[in-house]
């Protein structure tokens, strides 16, 4: 399923970081996605929903406390230039700390997939495939390659000004140039999306049509998670290494073209967002 309970967790835990919304997660993604997806049953909702508050309070003890550690560092660098090594190392440890929440998410994926019906596949293969126009759409995939490198910068904009504020003339300029030296590949990035989502709805449709035992339907699916989390393909799984790379200089190269207020005005953010997570790591659902 496209990674969908990790992703969508992932946004509320690491994005949002309001309270109520990360203590209301399992609802907010059974009526976000799952439903919308594969249009469950009371029974199987009932069950996910106890599912993903278990995953919910396991995130909560074990990655909350990671996502506080990463802020708390990202202040400390924030105030001064850095290189693209110490990017890269934070962003290894926030890499490093997804197999282990893949994981928790094994056991009601299986669960899950052994009560599907062949309607509710047939409800996902139309869902992806809306997904899959949605995201052409977004990314302008069917435009001129100056109208997606145009989406990149805008997007890439905005997450810059969530933590440096308004930008200059010439940050915007240079965040232009470090999208279009990206390394990003519009068409290759979208035959990935699309290679997870038909290795998904397979893998459910082998253990409907089969009608695996759950032995057998959680080697499928922890088959497919890591599959999704790794990528097999090692010309992709090259490509991904490039891109990290060259995302960590441009990360280092745009923060250290920032000025003093833009820095301190990201530590206070980074501040909030730390707070915010040990705000949740005490409360409770």
């Amino acid at each position: 399923m496209k990674l969908v309970f990790l992703g969508h967790l992932l946004v509320l835990s690491g994005c949002s970081l309001v309270v109520p919304g990360y203590n209301n997660a399992p609802n907010l993604l059974m009526f976000l996605w799952i439903n919308p997806h594969v249009n469950l049953n009371s029974a199987q909702e009932k069950q996910t929903i106890a599912d993903l508050q278990t995953v919910l309070e396991w995130h909560r003890q074990q990655q909350l406390p990671l996502y506080a550690d990463w802020l708390k560092t990202m202040q400390q660098l924030a105030t001064q230039d850095v290189t693209a090594e110490q990017v890269c190392q934070m962003a290894q440890s926030i890499t490093d700390s997804l197999d282990p929440l893949v994981d928790q998410f094994e056991e009601p994926l299986t669960r899950l997939s052994l009560t599907l019906t062949n309607a509710q596949l047939q409800t996902l293969k139309k869902k992806y495939q809306q997904d899959l126009k949605d995201y052409r759409k977004e990314w302008k995939l069917d435009a001129s390659a100056e109208d997606q490198l145009d989406v990149q910068v805008d997007k890439g904009q905005a997450n810059a000004e969530r933590f440096y504020g308004r930008l200059s003339p010439s940050q915007k300029k240079l965040l232009r140039q470090l999208a279009q030296n990206s390394g990003y590949e519009a068409q290759r990035t979208f035959a990935e999306r699309e290679r997870q989502q038909r290795e998904s709805l397979a893998m459910h449709t082998r253990i409907v049509q089969n009608r695996s035992n759950a032995e057998e339907a959680r080697a499928l699916v922890r088959q497919w998670l890591q599959s999704s989390l790794h990528s097999a393909d090692p010309d992709y799984a090259a490509y991904l290494k490039k891109r990290k790379q060259l995302n960590c200089e441009a990360t280092a190269r745009f923060h250290n073209n920032t000025t003093t207020e833009q820095r301190e005005r990201a530590v206070k953010v980074l501040k909030g967002y730390e707070e915010d997570v040990r705000g949740l790591m005490r409360s409770k659902s």
